[in-house]
């Protein structure tokens, strides 16, 4: 197979759209969205309910009801359109826990979609599931390398590709092949590779007279890329899955043009779009198909949904409804917290909150191991991304809308079967705070369960810190063996390279078992009551801490002062220094020392750095 060695690296210049002289010619608009995952509500910048706030400062995007708004000013642009989703639509917020899936059914159907393909976050309950939503929608789903011979009342609402016979379009679906591993699919669904379903689909397309041919996926941006460059006949692809930002290269999430340009196995340049997620923006590429069913031109650019777009009343007032049903399920005790659980520091250090979410995952997965023993291993520890801690708990009762507000993507734990060679290199990482196989910043270290480690951080850069590593096997702590193998629990979101603290590897032993929020819930229930406490999980012999016996006294809220932010600062750095502008200058200084002056002169850490100083005084 060859690799992409042909992608563009630029924007192709686009030719004006001609006006169709005759038949053969046809002008269409391709709206398109991936990975909203519920958010019909509008979202902030890291994809959860916008607060006060944020509203205020006009950092609140998306939401259903605005989409509406944009979609049919799109479609008001042409006579021919199509809305097409590249899966992942409907999980990942309360009210998708709450319906299942039957609010994104009825704003799907709303908004008029034409056309959708799965994402694997659709399998995280199991297939039956599936069987439950996909008839609700009144539109068809495409997918062309998923088997569902052992599931016939799937099998009859998917089929590889649809053909839109009043424009002569045949549209191709198909999703990543490494579903299988990170999702709740089974083993009795099966996921082949995407480029010979798509490339035999193709060929029966044209056999049938279709020249224009588009697929709509949910594989990945570099994987399209991949396929674009290995198949021949496929005019757009529209994607999903990676999460991509495609556009102007100013803009901080770009990951690319908008559209890429690839050329596949018969030299013709082949245009890959994607939306990023949580329907912050709205695809939209206006192409021309000429008579030979080429496309010869196309425009377009993702639509940033924000505040200024109005919201359709009519489907506003719906979604108003159906959220204030479930406020009263969100308002559920689960349990009780003794003190304050604290958040603000999981990103970098051991946390009160990190403490009750690692424990929970651990004792969750190990019940299920009770229960289920045969289909789930005992883990021997756990560890999930401070970054996927949104939220701490104050004093009192523990609500459903808390737990949720506390892990709000969706994400599911997963079993997985660990060298202690990798566990020892992730330990490794987070002393250092870069990934020692890639070298990319580890952007959240770890909250842990049943294991424990010590790492010196005034080592030279280039020595080893990590100087302990242990487990507890019953009552006692045993030291991590590079050359065992342990069961560990964690999240789906690290196994697939979240933050950079694992590289992501194929063919992994992984069992995904339930979402995070659902086994907080289980566990806190049981729990009922709960006390914050550090007991010294994450420990830096070159920091002094305070010791009160076998505990470590909490210093959450001491170590760092009020946030202090130049106003330029943009919120993607914020979200990654929760202790602040003071954090951030500290971090920038541990780079100088380690990379020099010259290799940060572009980045915005040395601007404010250099700039404004007088912050700290």
């Amino acid at each position: 197979m060859c690799l992409v060695a042909s992608i563009a690296t630029t924007i192709t210049s686009a030719l004006p759209l001609p006006t169709p002289w005759n038949d053969g010619w046809l002008n269409l608009t391709v709206i398109h969205t991936n990975d909203v995952h519920s958010r019909v509500d509008p979202a902030n910048d890291v994809g959860v309910s916008c607060t006060s706030q944020d509203v205020a400062v006009g950092q609140c995007y998306g939401g259903s009801a605005r989409h509406k708004t944009v979609i049919e000013r799109l479609r008001q642009s042409n006579q021919h359109s199509l809305l097409l989703d590249g899966g992942d639509e409907f999980q990942g917020t309360l009210f998708y826990t709450y319906y299942k899936g039957n609010v994104t059914a009825e704003v799907m159907n709303e908004l008029g979609y034409d056309l959708g393909t799965i994402g694997n976050h659709e399998w995280d309950d199991g297939p039956l599931n599936l069987g439950r939503f996909w008839p609700k929608l009144k539109f068809p789903i495409v997918c062309a390398n998923v088997d569902l011979t052992k599931h016939p009342e799937l099998a009859k609402w998917v089929k590889p590709y649809h053909i839109f016979e009043d424009i002569g379009v045949g549209v191709i679906g198909y999703i990543t092949n490494t579903t299988g591993d990170i999702s709740n699919a089974g083993p009795s669904v099966v996921f082949t590779d995407p480029i010979p379903a798509v490339q035999k689909y193709v060929d029966e397309l044209e056999a049938k007279g279709i020249k224009r041919i588009i697929t709509l996926s949910h594989n990945g941006y570099k994987d399209d890329m991949i396929l674009a460059a290995n198949t021949r006949g496929v005019d757009l692809i529209v994607g999903g899955h990676s999460h991509s930002y495609l556009g102007e290269s100013d803009n901080p999430l770009s990951e690319g043009p908008y559209p890429t340009i690839v050329k596949n196995l018969d030299g013709e340049e082949v245009p890959i779009v994607q939306a990023f997620c949580w329907g912050r923006y709205i695809g939209h590429l206006d192409v021309t198909f000429n008579p030979d069913g080429k496309i010869v031109a196309w425009k377009g650019a993702p639509i940033l949904v924000e505040h200024s777009i109005p919201a359709d009343p009519q489907l506003l007032e719906r979604i108003d409804g159906w959220r204030n049903e479930f406020e009263d399920w969100g308002k559920i005790v689960l349990g009780v917290a003794t003190a304050p659980f604290e958040q603000g520091g999981c990103k970098l250090r051991e946390c009160s909150m990190g403490n009750l979410v690692a424990d929970g995952m651990l004792s969750f997965s190990r019940g299920l191991n009770q229960e289920q023993a045969r289909e789930t291993p005992y883990p021997d520890m756990a560890f999930i991304n401070g970054g996927g801690i949104r939220s701490g708990l104050p004093t009192g009762n523990i609500t459903v809308e808390m737990i949720m507000t506390t892990s709000p993507f969706g994400n599911r734990l997963a079993v997985v079967e660990l060298a202690g060679e990798e566990i020892l290199a992730m330990l490794e990482s987070m002393s250092t705070g870069y990934n020692q196989a890639t070298q990319k910043r580890v952007t959240s270290i770890v909250q842990l369960s049943g294991m424990r480690y010590t790492f010196d951080s005034s080592r030279p850069a280039g020595e080893p810190r990590l100087t302990q590593a242990e487990f507890l096997l019953g009552q006692e702590w045993i030291e991590i063996e590079k050359e065992e193998t342990y069961w560990v629990v964690t999240m789906d979101f690290v196994l697939n390279g979240g933050d950079n603290i694992l590289e992501r590897k194929d063919g992994r032993r992984v069992i995904v078992v339930e979402r995070l929020d659902k086994a907080l819930m289980e566990y806190i229930k049981i729990k009922h009551s709960v006390t914050p406490y550090l007991d010294g999980r994450i420990k830096d012999i070159a920091v002094n801490s305070i010791q009160d016996g076998d505990k470590f006294t909490s210093y959450e809220g001491e170590r760092f002062k009020t946030p202090i932010w130049p106003i330029s600062t943009p919120e993607h750095i914020k979200s990654q220094y929760p202790g602040g502008f003071e954090e951030m200058l500290k971090d920038y200084e541990r780079l100088r020392s380690h990379f020099g002056v010259q290799k940060l002169e572009k980045t915005f850490v040395f601007e404010v750095y250099e700039s404004q100083q007088e912050v700290l005084a």
